[in-house]
C-alpha cells in the first residue's frame, strides 16, 4: 500500500536543527534525533499545527507516513491521513507556540524528558488527546496550553510547576483530576472555565484555592496539604456540595436578585485562598444532611473522618453518628465501588460490633465480596468468637 509523504521543514541553527513545519499528514510520525548531522533541540511555531485536521481514517487503512525533511521551501504535499501519535526525541529542549494547534484527531503526544515549558496554545484544539504525561522538569504551563482539550480526562502536574498561564484549561470539559503543586505561585485567572467535570483537586499547599474553584458549582473533592511542626505534610480532603443558582426579577424595585438551591455556596464560604475555616465547615454538617444527596453527605463525612485535620472531637463524633445511623447502607454503598479499605476504616473506627458483624457478613456473602467476607470473619473470630465472651454458670 502506497505510503503518505510527509515533509518536515527545519532549519540549521548554532544550537541544533529547529524543526518549522509539517506538509502532509500520516496517522504515526517520529522525529529522529538527528537531522542532517545535528540534534534536534527544538520545535518551532505552529510546526505541526493545521486549520483542519484530515478524517481519521479505519485502523486497517492507517499507515505510518514516510519524512523527508528538507531545508527548501515545498511544494504541497498528496494525500494524508489525520496525526494520531507523535513522537519527539528527548533532544528536544523548547518547542514553541501553537505547535500542536488543530491537531484534533492526535491522540498521544510523547514530550521529550528535558522540556522546561509548555508554550502559549501548545495544545490548542487537541479535542482526541485523553492523557499527556508532562516532563518532571515542567516550571511554566502557558496561556491556554490545554485549551479545547476536550477528551483530557486527568492532568498529574510536576511539582516544579510555578507558574500557570491564563486559562491554561479552558474547555477541558471532560477533566476530573488535576493537581496544583505546592511551587505553582503565580496562577492566572480562569483556569478552570467550562470544566464541567473536574471533580477533584489537589493542592499543595492552600493557596489559591478560592479563586480557582469559584467558577465551578458542582460537587468538588478537595485534598490540601498543610506543614506540620514536625516538618512532615498532613492532608485534609473536603468535599464542597454542589449548588445551583438563579435570577429572579423584583419587579416593583426593578431589580435582580441571586437565589442559591443547594448547600454548596455556603461550604464555599469556608474556603479561602489560604485558610480553610474548619470549625464553621464541620458546624454546617446538619445542611447538607437536610439538603444534599445521601452520598454527598456519606462521602463528606468519610473525608473528614479518614483526613482529621483539625477535627474536633465532638465533631469528630458527629460524623461517626451518621455513619452508624446509615451503617449497612453505608457499607453497601463501598462495596458496590469496590472500595474494601473503607470496610476497614469501619473496623478502625469502632463501627464494627457484635451488632453490626451478621448483617455486614450477609451483606458481603451476598453480593460476592470475598475479600471483605474474608477480613470481617476473621475479625469475628479475633473480637467476637468463643474465647472473647464472657463465662458464666448458675449456683
Amino acid at each position: 500500500m502506497k505510503q503518505s509523504p510527509v515533509q518536515i521543514q527545519y532549519d540549521i541553527r548554532p544550537e541544533g536543527a529547529v524543526l518549522l513545519h509539517m506538509q502532509g499528514r500520516a496517522a504515526e510520525v517520529r522525529i529522529p534525533e538527528v537531522i542532517g548531522g545535528v540534534p534536534v533541540v527544538a520545535v518551532g511555531e505552529r510546526a505541526f499545527a493545521v486549520a483542519e485536521e484530515f478524517p481519521v481514517a479505519q485502523p486497517s487503512e492507517e499507515r505510518q507516513g514516510e519524512l523527508h525533511f528538507t531545508t527548501d521551501s515545498l511544494s504541497p504535499a498528496g494525500e494524508g491521513q489525520a496525526l494520531r501519535r507523535l513522537y519527539l526525541p528527548d533532544t528536544v529542549k523548547t518547542i514553541g507556540a501553537y505547535a500542536f494547534a488543530g491537531c484534533s484527531a492526535m491522540e498521544r503526544l510523547h514530550l521529550p524528558k528535558g522540556l522546561t515549558a509548555l508554550s502559549a496554545h501548545l495544545l490548542d484544539g487537541c479535542t482526541a488527546l485523553e492523557q499527556v504525561v508532562l516532563p518532571a522538569g515542567i516550571c511554566q504551563i502557558g496561556e491556554y496550553a490545554f485549551h479545547n482539550c476536550r477528551s483530557l480526562q486527568a492532568l498529574q502536574l510536576p511539582a516544579g510547576v510555578e507558574r500557570i498561564g491564563r486559562y491554561a484549561f479552558y474547555n477541558c470539559r471532560k477533566l476530573e483530576k488535576i493537581n496544583i503543586p505546592s511551587a505553582a505561585k503565580d496562577l492566572s485567572t480562569g483556569l478552570f472555565l467550562n470544566c464541567d467535570a473536574l471533580r477533584e483537586i489537589g493542592f499543595g499547599q492552600c493557596r489559591h484555592i478560592s479563586d480557582l474553584i469559584a467558577v465551578l458549582n458542582h460537587e468538588l473533592h478537595l485534598t490540601i496539604d498543610f506543614p506540620a511542626e514536625n516538618g512532615e505534610i498532613r492532608q485534609a480532603k473536603l468535599v464542597i456540595p454542589d449548588f445551583q443558582y438563579e435570577y429572579i426579577e423584583d419587579t416593583p424595585a426593578r431589580q435582580f436578585h441571586q437565589v442559591n438551591y443547594g448547600t454548596g455556596h455556603i461550604f464555599r464560604q469556608c474556603i479561602g485562598n489560604s485558610e480553610i475555616d474548619f470549625r464553621r465547615y464541620d458546624e454546617i454538617f446538619y445542611l447538607t444532611r437536610r439538603e444534599d444527596t445521601a452520598v454527598t453527605v456519606l462521602l463528606l463525612a468519610m473525608s473528614r473522618l479518614e483526613y482529621p485535620y483539625k477535627l474536633e472531637e465532638h465533631r469528630q463524633e458527629m460524623y461517626l453518628d451518621y455513619i452508624r445511623s446509615h451503617f449497612i447502607w453505608a457499607a453497601e454503598y463501598f462495596m458496590n465501588q469496590n472500595e474494601a479499605e473503607k470496610i476497614r476504616l469501619f473496623a478502625q473506627w469502632g463501627l464494627l460490633t457484635a451488632q453490626t458483624l451478621p448483617p455486614l457478613l450477609e451483606l458481603a456473602q451476598k453480593k460476592g465480596q470475598t475479600a471483605i467476607l474474608s477480613f470481617l470473619m476473621d475479625y469475628q473470630h479475633k473480637h467476637f468468637g468463643a474465647g472473647k465472651q464472657k463465662k458464666t454458670f448458675d449456683l
